[in-house]
């Protein structure tokens, strides 16, 4: 967006910015006195993006499949550290989705997938609030579970050492 001059203006990166704060301390409070309508609201939240993305696609599918796919997009898909893409995923196994990034279809269509995810997150966090059954990411198995905890422990210490300059 900021390519395109959704940044252009003051007044919108501070509304921008501003609206982002006050939405994360309501969700805060609310989800203060029930996770469970917190964790219901960011559903709706997320469903909604779902169907904005899917429009978007099926309106478009023939420009963005011409576009290529900007880099980070690239990178965010299919190479790094994907950690966090898969660990954030609570209807996957492991390592099991890397989807196609070569174009602007690819890339729409992989936010609208991953705005689902984010709704079956959504679900399992409100059915934690309600009933008390522990989520627990199918990547959290023994070996898996060590070879995050280790990766995090790095990340930290770079972190740590990158502070000290």
């Amino acid at each position: 967006m900021e390519a395109l001059g959704g940044n252009s203006l003051w007044s919108d990166r501070f509304l921008g910015y501003h609206v982002a704060i006050g939405y994360y301390w309501i969700l805060n409070v609310v989800f203060f006195f029930s996770p469970r309508i917190a964790y219901q609201f960011m559903e709706l939240l997320e469903a909604h993006a779902v169907d904005t993305y899917g429009t978007f696609v099926v309106q478009n599918r023939e420009r963005l499949a011409e576009l290529p796919a900007p880099a980070v997009a690239t990178s965010y898909y299919s190479s790094g550290d994907l950690y966090l893409f898969d660990d954030f995923q609570v209807s996957t196994p492991p390592e099991t989705r890397r989807p196609d990034c070569a174009t602007l279809l690819d890339v729409f269509t992989n936010i609208a997938i991953d705005e689902g995810e984010h709704v079956k997150t959504m679900q399992a966090c409100q059915d934690y609030a309600r009933i008390g059954a522990r989520v627990v990411s199918p990547h959290m198995d023994g070996a898996h579970a060590a070879e995050s905890r280790e990766k995090w422990v790095r990340w930290a210490a770079e972190v740590n050492e990158a502070a000290k300059h």
